[in-house]
């Protein structure tokens, strides 16, 4: 009951909060750019359905929150309804005609349907270049721990090279490592590395893997077989830590497990990872001074790629914190926010593609309850994980309706184009045709997403 009651505390308002904000930025840019071409706008809608509150301003453009807050709109002048597809069959005066939307030019029309996605992508570039510029580009070095016999590993690289180039893309940051780890489950990928003065290459085949985290959500991604070169500082403790009962303090460096060295952090599972309930001794430096403890690591579970769960010794330590924060001056943050921006447009697509060819499992589309799962999730990591689905979301919501289908931006844009090289457009029968068959995608999207809530509802209301 309490989780239930979780779901409309917790959950929903979030969603209702995040959702409300990115639909109003999204329509307002269809609304602004209208307004630079004389556009009357008669609605701005918040939401679908009855009217709850709203207003009418002195250009006779009536605002309001309407009952079910999945959406939005703008209504024009001259529109049949507020998807701006087709013209209504209402006569208007000559005067009328000048600020509708139909009776635009098509360079209009098109900057119009443009300004919605747009206003999300640059929503979230101001976002991101507030953030970095305030705090810092959050930054980890490319410098890679090789896990032995891994992808990695067969193709040649070891620890402490330094990944330049991956499936030729530059590589500045090891989370452009992690993002194409996400983007290319079992493709071969070719590898540009420095080690040292030199610079080799190679090509790595990543093992297709399956992970879910903390709360059940299930990630896919292309196992390379390596990690972040960190060295073996203890960063911290997780609860019932048998390292921290057996003195370790944080800032302390290990240096041998059972003799062996420990020559990064990542390298700890291998040297304990059958020791689960036995002593280990390990050699640590603090402040200078070496020490020696002995610590009997507790059994966890772990499940590979290939689905085996097996049990491993656990220090229950955290490593030390490497992400560095990069400065930047104004023009620096907003060229890293359009490259964050540019990264998440790319992965959206590519992902979207790989789920339309069959490549990713189609489990992955979510809806109204997915996000609101979320937004539920951010919130518990504070203002800076709020902020961060806001970012998200917002790109998400521009680069999904720039897609070429009817009834969304893209497909509007596509009858542009069609119409720009013809030189008049679809016929009126063609359209409703066309609209007919976006209809019908959509509602199979929604339907499909729908249905992996549904499975997904359980662990929402854990």
């Amino acid at each position: 009951m309490q989780a239930f009651v979780s779901l409309f505390t917790t959950y929903l308002p979030y969603f209702v909060l995040v959702l409300t904000l990115l639909v109003f930025v999204h329509e307002f840019g269809h609304y602004w750019v209208a307004r630079r071409f004389g556009i009357h706008a008669e609605v701005f809608s918040i939401g679908f359905g009855p009217e709850l509150l709203g207003w009418t301003d002195k250009r006779g453009t009536r605002w309001k929150i309407s009952l079910i807050p999945l959406g939005g709109f703008v209504k024009f002048l001259g529109d049949s309804d507020g998807s701006s597809a087709l013209p209504s069959d209402q006569p208007l005066s000559n005067d009328q005609k000048r600020h509708a939307f139909f009776n635009q030019p098509l360079h209009a029309r098109a900057a119009v349907v443009l300004g919605g996605p747009l206003a999300n992508l640059l929503f979230a570039i101001v976002l991101l270049a507030g953030v970095f510029y305030v705090a810092g580009e959050p930054y980890s070095p490319p410098v890679v721990a090789v896990q032995p016999g891994g992808p990695a590993a067969k193709a040649g690289l070891r620890s402490g090279d330094e990944i330049v180039r991956l499936d030729g893309h530059a590589v500045d940051r090891f989370e452009d490592i992690q993002g194409a780890q996400f983007l290319y489950l079992a493709r071969p990928m070719s590898v540009e590395y420095r080690r040292g003065s030199e610079v080799l290459r190679g090509e790595i085949l990543p093992q297709y893997c399956e992970r879910t985290d903390g709360y059940h959500n299930t990630i896919r991604f292309g196992d390379l077989g390596i990690d972040e070169l960190i060295r073996p500082v203890v960063g911290g403790f997780t609860p019932d830590s048998p390292a921290q009962a057996a003195g370790l303090k944080v800032g302390d460096l290990l240096l041998t497990i059972d003799g062996k060295p420990v020559e990064y952090f990542s390298r700890i599972p291998d040297l304990i990872g059958d020791r689960a309930g036995q002593p280990v001794a390990v050699t640590y430096d603090r402040d200078g001074q070496q020490l020696q403890t002995t610590i009997v690591p507790q059994p966890g579970q772990v499940t590979d790629c290939a689905g085996t769960t097996r049990t491993i010794g656990r220090l229950r330590i955290r490593a030390a914190n490497v992400t560095e924060l990069r400065g930047h001056d104004i023009p620096g943050a907003v060229w890293a926010g359009v490259s964050h921006v540019w990264n998440m447009t790319t992965m959206f697509y590519t992902s979207l593609a790989q789920i339309a060819t069959g490549a990713r499992p189609v489990d992955e589309l979510g809806g109204p309850i997915r996000i609101a799962k979320a937004a539920g999730e951010a919130s518990y990591a504070g203002w800076a994980g709020i902020l961060n689905l806001v970012i998200g979301l917002s790109v998400v919501l521009g680069v999904f309706n720039l897609l070429p289908v009817p009834m969304l931006d893209g497909g509007h844009l596509a009858m542009y184009l069609y119409e720009f090289v013809r030189g008049r457009p679809l016929s009126l029968k063609a359209q409703e045709l066309s609209l007919k068959i976006g209809f019908a995608l959509i509602v199979g999207i929604a339907l499909i997403a729908t249905f992996n809530d549904i499975n997904a509802i359980k662990y929402v209301l854990r």
